[in-house]
């Protein structure tokens, strides 16, 4: 009996997958605009005020996701736990953040997530 179990389980599971499956995919539009600023010559001082600024030229006629959310990347390690702002229309191409307390380096750099992931240029924050 425990045979039989182990081997039709597999099966069910497979089956309840396939009848879950949407009949027809349609085709997702993904945004994935090109982050602008902060690039390689930008110096952000902690606890300023600085503008994010990412290309929304083109953008697809549909886009699933239009809320975005404003990242910053460490070494490449994002730090979605304390996103710099959240809510952003990905359509607006530029949001207001504020610089966290961080290390001061070269190794910043920015994301804007939502629809898509789009990683920018390293930058330089200072004390």
């Amino acid at each position: 009996m425990k045979f039989i179990f182990a081997s039709i389980f597999p099966i069910l599971a497979f089956v309840s997958l396939v009848a879950g499956a949407p009949v027809h995919l349609v085709g997702r539009d993904v945004f994935v605009p090109p982050v602008i600023l902060p690039n390689h010559k930008s110096v952000w001082k902690v606890g300023t005020t600085q503008t994010v600024t990412w290309n929304v030229t083109n953008p697809p006629k549909q886009i699933t996701n239009t809320n975005a959310m404003i990242v910053l990347v460490t070494d490449g390690r994002l730090d979605i736990e304390h996103p710099l702002a959240t809510g952003i229309n990905v359509l607006k191409g530029t949001a207001q953040v504020v610089v966290p307390k961080v290390a001061p380096g070269k190794n910043y750099q920015i994301l804007v997530f939502g629809d898509s992931g789009n990683t920018g240029e390293f930058f330089e924050i200072v004390n």
